[in-house]
C-alpha cells in the first residue's frame, strides 16, 4: 500500500512538474530587477547589485518579470525603437515597470522625450506603477503610445507640466492587422500640460481605453480629448469615477469630450471650472453621458453638436448646476439626443434645444425647479426630504447605480438626477407572530 501511494504521488507530481513545463513555462522564471540611482548597468540587477538606469533594467525584462525602480530623480526616456520593450503574455503574466512601495520616484524626461514613447504594433502587456513624471515644460509628454499598440496600463503615476498633451494615444491612418487601444489609465494626477489650446491632458484616438479615479486639472487645452481627425477609431471607451476640473487655461474647451467614434460612455464623473463640461462633437455615435456633477463650468455645462454625424446622445441622471450660460445646449447638426432624469439648475439657461440646428430631440422627465440640494454651496448635490426628485424618475436601461455606487431604485421608483436618495428607503416592516418572552 505504501509503495502505491509513493508512485501515485510521484506521477502526479511528474505531471504536475510537465504540465507547468510545457503550458506555462514563464511562471517559475519571473525574476525580480531594481534600479537605484547609486547601481551600476554593469551588475546583476538584484536587490543588493542594482542597475543604475531604468533603461538597462527594461531590456532585462521578460514576461512576467518586475523592474523595481528605488528613490531618487532620473533623467531617462524609454523610446521603443532605441530600447527594446518584451512583450508581455497576459495581464496575469504582464511587463511590470513600477517604483518600489513606499519610495518616490521622480522622472525628468530630456526635451522633446516622454518617459515612455512606444512606437509599436503589438499588446504589450505593459504595467507602469508609481511614478512622478516631471516634463519641465521641455518634455513633449508624459507617455506617448502610437500606431498598433495596445494593451498598457499606467496607474498611480503623476505626470506634470508637459510641453505639450501629457498622455497622446495616437493610430496610423489604417488600423492594419492589429487592434490598438485598449489601454488603461488608473489613479492618475494629469494636471498643468500643454501651452496651447491643441495641448491636452489626455489626448486619445483609439479605442476600448479606460479612465478612472483619475484627476485631471489646469491643462492648457481639453481634460479628455477622446478625437480622431479623419476615422472613427475612437470607439468604446469609458471614463469614470474622475475629477476633471479647471482645463481650458488657453481658451475654450471641454472637460471630456467624445468623439470620433461610437458607444463611448463617461460616467460618475465630478467635471467642474472648465470652459465646458462634457461634450460630444465631429462623428459621435450612441455616446453617453449619466450620473456625472456638472457643475460651475463658465460657458456650458453639457453640449451636443459640433459638426456632422452627431447622433443620438444620451445624457440621463446627470445633476447639472450653475454652469454660466447654459446647463445643457442642444446645437449644431444633433440628431436623435435624448435627455431624460437629469436636473438641471440654475444655470443661465437649463436646457436648451436650438431650433435651427438640432432634429428630433427628446427631452422629458427633467427637473429644472429647485431640487432641495443638501449644500450646493459645498458641492453636496444629494437630495433632502421632501426633494421634486425623489422617486420620480423613469426606467433607463443599464443605468443600476447611482452616483454613490448605490443599487438604483432605492425607493418605489429611481429619483432624477445622479444621485438616489438614502432618506428614501423604507423601513423594514413591523414583525409579527412572535412571542415577547421575558425573565422572571
Amino acid at each position: 500500500m505504501r509503495l502505491h501511494i509513493r508512485q501515485s504521488f510521484f506521477l502526479s507530481s511528474t505531471f504536475l512538474l510537465l504540465f507547468f513545463t510545457l503550458f506555462c513555462p514563464n511562471i517559475a522564471s519571473a525574476t525580480f530587477y531594481y534600479v537605484a540611482t547609486n547601481g551600476s548597468d554593469s551588475n546583476s540587477g538584484d536587490k543588493a547589485s542594482p542597475f543604475q538606469t531604468i533603461k538597462k533594467g527594461v531590456t532585462a525584462l521578460s514576461a512576467g518579470d518586475t523592474l523595481y525602480v528605488r528613490t531618487g530623480t532620473y533623467t531617462e526616456s524609454i523610446l521603443s525603437w532605441k530600447t527594446p520593450i518584451a512583450n508581455g503574455h497576459s495581464w496575469d503574466q504582464p511587463i511590470t515597470v513600477a517604483a518600489y512601495p513606499g519610495d518616490t520616484v521622480i522622472i525628468t524626461p530630456p526635451a522633446g522625450t516622454a518617459f515612455f514613447w512606444i512606437n509599436e504594433n503589438a499588446a504589450k502587456y505593459l504595467i507602469i506603477d508609481g511614478f512622478i513624471v516631471d516634463c519641465q515644460h521641455m518634455a513633449w509628454h508624459g507617455f506617448k503610445l502610437h500606431g498598433g499598440i495596445s494593451r498598457v496600463r499606467i496607474a498611480n503615476t503623476e505626470v506634470r507640466h508637459a510641453k505639450y498633451s501629457s498622455v497622446l494615444v495616437t493610430v496610423t491612418d489604417t488600423l492594419g492587422p492589429t487592434n490598438p487601444g485598449y489601454h488603461e489609465f488608473i489613479k492618475m494626477k494629469v494636471h498643468h500640460g500643454g501651452e496651447s489650446t491643441q495641448d491636452h491632458g489626455f489626448y486619445i484616438e483609439t479605442g476600448h481605453n479606460l479612465i478612472e479615479h483619475s484627476e485631471i486639472y489646469a491643462n492648457s487645452g481639453w481634460g479628455i480629448h477622446n478625437y480622431r481627425s479623419k476615422y472613427n477609431f475612437s470607439n468604446h471607451n469609458t471614463y469614470r469615477y474622475n475629477m476633471v476640473h479647471h482645463n481650458g487655461l488657453k481658451g475654450w474647451a471641454c472637460g471630456i469630450m467624445l468623439s470620433s467614434g461610437e458607444q463611448g460612455v463617461a460616467h460618475n464623473n465630478f467635471v467642474y471650472e472648465n470652459p465646458t463640461g462634457l461634450c460630444t462633437l465631429y462623428r459621435s455615435t450612441d455616446n453617453r453621458f449619466f450620473n456625472n456633477l456638472v457643475f460651475q463650468n463658465t460657458t456650458n455645462g453639457i453640449y451636443v453638436g459640433g459638426g456632422k454625424e452627431n447622433i443620438r446622445t444620451g445624457i440621463y441622471h446627470n445633476t447639472v448646476y450653475a454652469n454660466g450660460d447654459y446647463g445643457i445646449f442642444i446645437g449644431e447638426n444633433a440628431q436623435g439626443t435624448e435627455i431624460i432624469n437629469t436636473i438641471a439648475y440654475q444655470n443661465g439657461t437649463n436646457i436648451y434645444l436650438d431650433p435651427g440646428q438640432q432634429t428630433g430631440t427628446k427631452s422629458v422627465n427633467n427637473l429644472t425647479t429647485n431640487p432641495l440640494f443638501v449644500n450646493p454651496k459645498t458641492n453636496d448635490f444629494h437630495l433632502q426630504a421632501g426633494s421634486q426628485a425623489i422617486d420620480k424618475g423613469i426606467s433607463i436601461n443599464e443605468i443600476d447605480y447611482d452616483h454613490d455606487g448605490r443599487k438604483r431604485p432605492i425607493g418605489k421608483t429611481a429619483d432624477i438626477g445622479a444621485f438616489e436618495s438614502i432618506l428614501d428607503m423604507e423601513p423594514p416592516a413591523t414583525p409579527t407572530g412572535f412571542k415577547l418572552l421575558t425573565s422572571q
